[in-house]
This record gives C-alpha cells, sequence and structure tokens, in this order.
C-alpha cells in the first residue's frame, strides 16, 4: 500500500491525473490498491516509476465494454525499479 500512495504522490506532482481505486476482483482476489493512468502516460508513468524506485506489480488495460464491464489485459509483470523503465516491459 505504501508503494500505491508514493506511486499517486509521485505522479500528481507530475501533473499526470491519476485514480487510486481498490484493486478489481478480476485483476486480483486479495485486497489491495491499484491506480488508473491514461494509456497514453504509460511510458511516461513507468519511467517515472524507475527514476523514483517505485516498486510495482503488474500493468493492465482497462477497456469498457458496456454497462460498466470492462475487460482487462496483462501488459507487463513486475519489473521492480533497479532501473526497469516502460522500454524493458
Amino acid at each position: 500500500m505504501q508503494q500505491a500512495i508514493k506511486a499517486e504522490k509521485i505522479l500528481t506532482a507530475k501533473g499526470i491525473i491519476t485514480y487510486a481505486l481498490p484493486t478489481p476482483r478480476e485483476i486480483a482476489v486479495s485486497c489491495g490498491q491499484c491506480l488508473l493512468f491514461a494509456a497514453g502516460q504509460q511510458t511516461t508513468v513507468l519511467d517515472l516509476f524507475a527514476a523514483d524506485k517505485v516498486r510495482w506489480s503488474k500493468l493492465f488495460s482497462r477497456n469498457i465494454v458496456g454497462n460498466g464491464v470492462y475487460i482487462y489485459e496483462k501488459l507487463a509483470e513486475y519489473g521492480g525499479w533497479h532501473g526497469t523503465t516502460a522500454a524493458d516491459t
């Protein structure tokens, strides 16, 4: 949870619109927090995470299919923060 809060603060400070949400059950059944940001910001977000040593777990895309129903597609697994950038995912 601390990493999610750290990530949200970093992104907000850089002017990236971010929403903190409970992790959807379609992604993980355990409790947790996720951050929602625009797909076009992916490279910037992952570069900021690497620069500020933010650990993250998984990266998903989310598409609405209607009536509040979403489809999630996993794009990347945990890359840690040891020099990981968007190009490494």
